[in-house]
């Protein structure tokens, strides 16, 4: 049984991480690992996480530790290779180029000062004997360098190779082009006999001395030589000695050794040399720490395995090959088993011991029974850990850049021969708690997978809808509001209450989440109010039905018209706080940039709509605030008003504190061809006077009525009377005007620029129903040009004369502004 613990997420390249690319080394409690970029994360395998990236300049091919030195080799793609000095800890002896820390990671950036071998050539090193040994391919051949390796007291290694060895290619015949292809790098390795003594160097392997002979020779065992072993990307496995004491030395600097031994060649790629101890004998010492066995694995499956035979003849040497699943792509041993990655699945071997007597050799090229641990895209890995029973840890790098920590059980290649109760009863235990970890982790994840569906499912529906809005034409009201005023009481108060009625025309629902956004505002202040509604699940052709106050009695904060704009709003902002996005709940929440937002229609609010007929109460709604004088009211209503009041108290102390209450209403008329009302309003059967006031007021019922009263939502009398007239010109035109009085100037204001714009929108309605344009009284119009810019010239200058003349009348100059403002508010018959 396999259990697989997740430890880190690595970054990856697009295409994910090749095996030519990932490298994994480890050094007592701390994992280097690269992942195909000019990264290397030192990982803590105690408290499990990443407590450095070292940068490099280039991306990185291979990495070796080596312990006795305390160094790590780096090597970069065309760049060279590059070494770190490190004390026990993992910190960096040399101050590096820049050293910086995010999220607790020290990020440490490595320089060109610390490239030991400048040569972009390189493809391949190891560090042994104090001697660094790099292989470089050529168009025809293989060439080997070997350097002094830098010495622990800092001194530089030396620019030139005091050694090299080149040897020929030796292809099998159509492998040129898969060789310009191959991914592979070589593999290089320094072998030493035993000696009685462990080596510290992960790089090397000690052999039997028996085996040590029969594979390289009697000179190098006698002069106890290290050999460098290396196995190349065409198939080929050589050797040849480091050239110790006692073996001949060039003189020149650049003369090349003798020529190399071919030890046996797999007509594939070498993916993997290692060496180990398969015959274990009873009362075995030191010795048996010694490997018996040397094995190279070839990318296409292809084990070789090499062992010492010894007969009456003399001393020979045994090479058989074995068959695995292919393609290997990389593996580790841990004693006679075998671990390796096919990228589908990691499986493992035991290589068997083979007689030694010749009719050995009767079954050739065995296939080698494999165990499956169903872990799939292993890049790269090494041996953390190994138990008497043969159980393996692992630690495992995926190509999708996967940290893994992997407990393997012994598979069918090393199984052994029965189990006791006692262990049987761990298994089955361990077993049922896997099951019931993996049950946890699929109800987990079906129940996201269940929450990720809804959530794809609501933002199609919220997609769909925002398209089919969106992209209707401006005369569509796919999603239509329709706002109504009315009054009503509450707590024996009269309040002004709007409903809105909203209607789902498209055939998408809408969905749960949506808010409806009402936004209240005026031209004339900066006063403005906004309400908010989540919305319930709209089906295709339903509708609701929503309520909001507006503002009657707060002074005068109501101001006419009022603009009432509808806004449906879906945020995203739950999504994000469910999936981890990077939205900070504590940031200013912008609602363009966290979710969709569809305007609807506008809807202008003038007095007209709020005009209460005839209240039954008998008394007015007083309003909070001081009644304006002539003058504010004036100011008000012109142009810059606003600007004006805020100056008002620069006006003489005298004449602010005088306020005039008018008992006598004021007037404005209106003047409209009647010709214009009969044809729009279609008023035969009616008359014009009460077509035009059911017009104004759609819930007037009362017959042959030609005047209204009311009050204002801030509880202003205002009388309106419709009567037809005949001018008195060159054009004799019948005319209807529509006189409009109250004794307060800015309800006037309010209810004349309502009956405006209410001709305007029938002016744009005649021209709509195909009828000719109704044409203008340009004299008139003219003149009212005229007399305006007069007018506002006069009010000027009797603004300046209260700012400076304090002994001026002011009852003066309120009934000359009432004069003005009469003259302005009747301009006579302009449309006909």
């Amino acid at each position: 049984m396999s259990v697989v613990q997740y430890l880190a997420g690595l970054q990856r390249p697009g295409m994910g991480i090749t095996t030519s690319e990932a490298r994994l080394i480890l050094r007592q409690h701390t994992a280097y690992v690269s992942n195909g970029t000019n990264t290397v994360h030192s990982y803590d395998t105690r408290n499990r996480r990443i407590t450095a990236s070292i940068l490099f300049p280039a991306k990185v091919l291979l990495m070796e530790w080596v312990p006795s030195m305390q160094q790590l080799y780096v090597l970069c793609a065309k760049s060279g290779i590059y070494v770190l000095d490190l004390d026990e800890e993992g910190r960096c002896l040399k101050e590096p180029d820049s050293t910086k820390s995010i999220g607790g990671v020290s990020i440490i950036s490595i320089s060109s000062e610390s490239c030991c071998v400048c040569d972009p050539s390189v493809c391949s090193f190891t560090a042994t004997c104090e001697v660094l040994v790099t292989a470089s391919k050529h168009p025809n051949d293989w060439g080997i360098k070997l350097y002094h390796r830098k010495s622990m007291n800092g001194q530089p290694a030396a620019t030139a190779p005091f050694r090299e060895v080149q040897f020929s290619m030796k292809l099998r015949p159509g492998a040129a082009q898969e060789l310009d292809e191959s991914i592979f790098h070589p593999v290089l390795h320094c072998v030493t006999p035993w000696n009685g003594m462990e080596s510290s160097d992960p790089c090397g392997f000690q052999l039997e001395r028996a085996l040590f002979t029969s594979a390289f020779g009697l000179d190098c065992s006698l002069l106890d030589s290290p050999v460098i072993l290396g196995g190349f990307p065409d198939g080929q496995v050589v050797c040849f000695p480091l050239n110790p004491a006692g073996l001949p030395r060039p003189t020149n600097s650049g003369q090349h050794l003798e020529q190399v031994k071919l030890l046996y060649h797999l007509e594939q790629p070498v993916v993997y040399i290692c060496a180990t101890r398969l015959e274990v004998m009873a009362g075995e010492g030191a010795g048996g720490l010694a490997s018996d066995c040397l094995m190279f694995l070839g990318h296409k499956g292809l084990l070789v395995r090499l062992m010492h035979l010894g007969d009456t003849q003399g001393v020979t040497r045994d090479f058989r090959e074995f068959h695995v699943q292919a393609p290997v792509s990389c593996a580790v041993c841990s004693g006679s088993c075998i671990y390796y990655s096919t990228r589908s699945d990691l499986l493992s071997i035991t290589v068997p011991l083979t007689p030694k007597e010749g009719n050995s050799r009767a079954s050739q090229n065995p296939i080698l029974p494999s165990a499956s641990h169903s872990i799939t895209y292993i890049a790269a890995m090494a041996v953390t850990s190994r138990s008497a029973e043969g159980d393996v840890e692992l630690l495992a790098l995926s190509s999708r850049g996967k940290l893994m920590l992997c407990q393997l059980s012994q598979g069918r290649g090393g199984a052994r021969a029965g189990l006791s109760g006692v262990k049987s009863g761990k298994r089955i235990k361990a077993l049922l708690s896997g099951i019931g970890t993996i049950s946890e982790r699929v109800s987990k994840l079906r129940s996201l997978l269940a929450q990720k569906t809804n959530s794809l499912m609501t933002l199609n529906q919220v997609a769909s809808l925002s398209r089919v809005v969106l992209c209707a034409p401006l005369s569509e009201c796919l999603v239509h509001c329709q706002i109504k005023v009315s009054w009503t009481h509450v707590l024996q108060k009269s309040c002004f209450v709007a409903a809105c009625t909203l209607k789902n025309n498209t055939d998408c629902v809408l969905e749960k989440g949506w808010t409806l956004c009402i936004y209240l505002g005026t031209e004339c202040s900066d006063v403005s109010a906004s309400y908010t509604f989540p919305l319930p699940r709209l089906l295709p052709g339903h509708q609701t039905e929503l309520y909001f106050p507006l503002p009657t009695q707060q002074s005068d904060s109501l101001d006419f018209p009022l603009k009432i704009s509808c806004t449906l709003f879906y945020s995203f902002k739950e999504f994000a706080v469910d999936y981890g996005s990077s939205i900070n709940p504590t940031d200013s929440f912008s609602p363009f940039r966290h979710g969709i937002c569809l305007p609807l229609q506008e809807h202008i609010i003038d007095i007209l709509h709020c005009f209460r007929l005839n209240p039954r109460d008998g008394h007015l709604v007083t309003s909070a605030a001081t009644h304006w004088d002539v003058l504010e009211a004036c100011l008000k209503i012109s142009a810059g008003g606003y600007r004006c009041i805020r100056e008002i108290r620069n006006l003489p102390e005298d004449f602010n504190r005088r306020r005039l209450n008018f008992t006598a209403p004021l007037k404005v008329t209106v003047r409209i061809s009647s010709l214009l009302f009969n044809k729009v309003l279609q008023t035969k059967k009616t008359g014009v006077s009460r077509a035009v006031i059911h017009w104004l007021f759609p819930g007037e019922q009362a017959e042959n009525k030609e005047e209204v009263q009311g009050l204002t939502p801030h509880g202003r009398e205002i009388c309106l009377r419709v009567q037809e007239l005949s001018v008195e010109d060159a054009t004799n035109f019948p005319t209807t005007e529509i006189e409009i009085s109250s004794p307060h100037l800015d309800a006037l204001a309010y209810m004349h620029m309502a009956v405006t714009s209410r001709i305007k929108t029938l002016v744009q309605q005649y021209k709509g129903d195909g009828c000719n344009p109704p044409m203008l009284k340009l004299r008139n119009v003219q003149e009212q040009f005229i007399a305006r810019e007069s007018f506002l010239k006069e009010i000027q200058a009797q603004r300046d004369k209260l700012c400076v003349l304090k002994g001026l009348n002011s009852d003066q100059v309120r009934q000359r502004l009432l004069s003005i403002y009469r003259e302005l508010r009747q301009p006579g018959l302009l449309i006909f």
